[in-house]
């Protein structure tokens, strides 16, 4: 029994020199135990390639020394040590102090060692030079900070275009219009007549087109003023006002059950607006315009997304071929001719923004002749799934 107690201590002891071996050989990290004061009790070669000081140079030393003198005066070292004899570990990233003066971004973790009455009577402290990825995390915000102000400008440069423009836009839908309410068969030729009836369209076009532009410019805006929302009311007056384009397409819309979100009511509007527009414009031939508007609660894509209300809006107008399903949201985009359907191109890039600034995200699809649907996904108010 005697020899094998002694095998096994041998054994343990050869542990325990490979291990602190082990430890001492490490380079990417800085390794170090320190006693309850903070005191220094040794150094590793990672602890010196990060730090700069030899083990002669910092044994015996407060671990004090590594933190800049802002750190030091508001007490963090001894808040740290606080934290890990009060809840076993202490975590925290900040600037630390090479000996040569230098600074480096420092990961630590400050783990309390006890003895087997549980008292503490030490700490290992493992140190981490991240100083190369804290560059290009700061090189990405500058950049990020960067286009949002060249963006912010570019929003307002391009609201200030669209409001200047109407002006002159104006004028000559107003003189166009004077000139068609006059007798103009007996003071114009029929080429000059059709040429005059095309600038009226052509004017109208642009109308519309700066009014979807200067709309999408104020869905980029950033809003703070969400509020929780009824989206069933807000269809409701959408239908409302648009029945009597509604009575023409000889269309009805049904929905019920709708739920509250959190969002800006005249965003929302404008979502519900161009969505029922659209399934007007591209209603069907020969059969009746059928619109459905359904909710239903879902999980969000990939794990821990949480919940989201599914508002599926639902058409059986002309539809569209599936392999256009992203497509279709984009600026511009048209997937039928001027000259069949009008519009801009602009109303589903508008609802595409009005998602994403809820937090949320839509989905089309479709088949031709069979009608379309566009899934609206809002963050659920309730994230209980409830």
């Amino acid at each position: 029994m005697t020899d094998s107690r002694q095998q096994q201590s041998a054994a343990l002891d050869d542990i325990e020199a490979q291990y602190h071996l082990m430890i001492q050989e490490v380079e990417d990290y800085a390794i170090l135990m320190l006693d309850c004061e903070g005191t220094i009790r040794n150094w590793n070669r990672g602890a010196e390639k990060i730090k700069g000081y030899s083990q002669d140079e910092i044994v015996g030393s407060n671990f004090r020394v590594f933190y800049t003198p802002e750190d030091r005066a508001t007490g963090l070292p001894e808040r740290l040590i606080g934290q890990a004899v009060e809840k076993g570990k202490a975590v925290h990233e900040g600037w630390r102090v090479r000996k040569d003066g230098t600074r480096f971004w420092g990961s630590i973790l400050i783990t309390a060692l006890h003895d087997r009455g549980g008292n503490v009577v030490g700490f290992c402290k493992v140190t981490r030079d991240l100083t190369e990825r804290k560059a290009a995390e700061d090189q990405m915000l500058q950049t990020s900070r960067r286009l949002e102000l060249q963006n912010q400008e570019l929003q307002r440069f391009a609201y200030a275009a669209a409001h200047d423009m109407k002006e002159p836009l104006r004028k000559i839908s107003l003189y166009t219009t004077v000139v068609l309410g006059e007798d103009t068969g007996k003071l114009l030729n029929a080429r000059q007549l059709s040429a005059l009836n095309k600038a009226a369209s052509s004017a109208e076009q642009m109308k519309n087109l700066i009014d979807d532009l200067l709309t999408f410019a104020k869905t980029m805006e950033k809003t703070e003023h969400f509020e929780v929302v009824d989206l069933g009311g807000i269809l409701s007056g959408v239908v409302a006002f648009q029945q009597e384009a509604l009575d023409e397409a000889g269309g009805s819309v049904v929905y019920s059950g709708l739920p509250a979100v959190r969002g800006v009511g005249f965003q929302l509007r404008q979502l519900f607006a161009n969505l029922l527009s659209n399934s007007i414009k591209y209603r069907g031939e020969g059969r009746p315009l059928r619109i459905s508007v359904t909710a239903e609660k879902v999980r969000g894509p990939g794990s821990g997304k949480g919940y989201f209300n599914k508002i599926s809006f639902v058409d059986n107008g002309i539809g569209f071929d599936p392999v256009d399903k992203e497509k279709i949201f984009d600026l511009f985009e048209r997937l039928h001719g001027r000259d069949k359907y009008s519009g801009t191109g602009l109303g589903l890039a508008i609802c595409k923004r009005i998602m994403e600034s809820h937090g949320g995200f839509i989905r089309a699809s479709g088949m031709p002749d069979e009608g379309a649907v566009f899934d609206l996904h809002f963050p659920s108010v309730d994230q209980s799934g409830n």
